[in-house]
């Protein structure tokens, strides 16, 4: 038989779909969806002016929900790296935006708190399937294209369109306050973009949803214990607990002190006799929050300068680490001092820097965590954090009601101080991936 030997060569059957187009579009595309979120800057406004709670009841709310997620998390994310992560997002979405349908019917409730807490109850089961799946997806993707060394600049860049898209958010829900009075349509209006984000995900390439080979027979028959068992082995990897400890106490207690500066924000408004529900101080609450977006997704695209100047991803954190410990520290003397203004200016600092910082850890722990339990390990870090973010809303709630919100800022300051010095110890030798680990 001969052959043609100007013939072309046949196309390859089955082209690799991650290797087509660069990602990075859809995954900005992802992050501005699913950040637009137009509660999420008046979720503790609402709990106190719609639900007449107290800041003590407030942090208990705040714990319930996150102390779910946190029960959640793990199990469901076993699911994600098992049974595919792209069909995992999709389910996520879907479930928060009928969460949030379900609160904004709850708000209009004449007994609102059981239906809020149920509604919120269902807002951890989506949450909980989305914490670490999509970044998991971005290092898969990368991984397949061989573009490991681009994860810093392509997590920054997603994360600016994430915090400029949540500032938008925050702009637009201000809006929506002032002309409603009420803060129960944020809710409703939140629902669209999710579930657009849900169908955006569904058009991802369906090879992210490949499962790993089947395994032998022999260790197929060990079932539960053998998954739990490689579980265990993938957290105990060295030098995993060095990078995740100091970012659980960092980022549990940095997003509960943006959770907590709502009230703080809305008093500073309200003392320049502007009205946040139903009046324009509800606008220049949106524009605060709109600047503390751009200004934090703008530090995110420096993390890879950020890196190279400290010397590497771990000083980096630890530096981070240390200048978010004093500004908290900064903070809380401000608003114990009775002075607003430059405390709300030092929380935009500190939103800034966990925005840099948060493309760098995600770096730092692909480094060593195994490739193959991805979506778990990130999950893990997730649910520790919502663990200490449960225990301390609770407990600052508290300290708020009965001594001051400065108080509440010093116990967040300290916690991020261990952070800091947890990120100083000597890291624990053999922590990188061996070169002979497959991906």
């Amino acid at each position: 038989m001969t052959t043609d030997p100007h013939a072309r060569p046949a196309p390859d059957p089955d082209p690799d779909p991650l290797r087509g187009s660069d990602p990075l579009p859809r995954f900005c595309a992802y992050a501005v969806l699913r950040n637009l979120r137009l509660f999420d800057p008046f979720l503790v406004l609402f709990l106190i002016a719609d639900l007449g709670l107290d800041f003590a009841a407030v942090g208990l709310v705040i714990a319930w929900q996150k102390g779910l997620l946190a029960a959640l998390e793990v199990p469901l994310a076993v699911v994600a790296d098992r049974f595919g992560r792209r069909r995992t997002l999709v389910a996520s979405f879907t479930i928060a935006a009928l969460a949030m349908l379900a609160l904004f019917a709850a708000s209009a409730a004449a007994d609102p708190l059981w239906p809020v807490l149920g509604a919120l109850a269902l807002y951890a089961v989506g949450e909980a399937l989305r914490t670490g799946t999509h970044k998991a997806i971005i290092l898969d993707w990368l991984t397949r294209r061989d573009e490991r060394r681009r994860k810093v600049q392509v997590i920054g860049t997603a994360r600016f369109y994430s915090k400029a898209s949540a500032g938008a958010a925050a702009l637009l829900g201000g809006a929506l306050v002032w002309l409603t009075g009420r803060y129960g349509p944020l809710f409703a209006a939140s629902a669209v973009p999710t579930a657009l984000c849900a169908l955006l995900v569904a058009r991802y390439p369906r090879a992210l949803d490949d499962r790993p080979p089947p395994a032998p027979p022999a260790r197929a028959r060990r079932g539960l214990g053998a998954r739990l068992s490689a579980i265990s082995s993938a957290m105990s990897r060295p030098g995993l607990l060095a990078v995740v400890v100091p970012s659980v106490l960092f980022e549990s207690q940095v997003k509960l002190a943006g959770a907590w500066l709502q009230p703080a924000l809305a008093h500073g408004i309200e003392g320049l006799d502007l009205a946040v529900a139903g009046g324009v101080g509800a606008m220049l609450y949106g524009i605060w929050h709109l600047a503390s977006g751009l200004f934090a997704g703008s530090a995110a695209l420096f993390s890879s300068r950020l890196v190279g100047w400290a010397g590497g991803p771990r000083r980096a954190l630890a530096a981070a680490h240390l200048l978010a410990a004093i500004v908290l520290g900064l903070t809380s003397a401000g608003f114990a001092g009775g002075w607003l203004g430059p405390g709300l200016a030092l929380m935009l600092g500190l939103a800034a820097l966990q925005n840099a910082r948060r493309p760098i850890f995600v770096a730092a722990i692909d480094d060593v965590m195994d490739p193959r339990w991805r979506a778990t390990t990130l999950s893990v870090e997730s649910q520790a954090r919502a663990i200490v973010h449960a225990l301390t809303a609770a407990t600052v709630g508290v300290i708020a009601e009965y001594a001051g919100l400065g108080f509440g800022f010093a116990l967040m300051a300290a916690l991020v101080g261990l952070a800091a010095v947890g990120s100083f110890l000597p890291q624990t030798p053999g922590s990188a991936r061996r070169p002979d680990e497959k991906e």
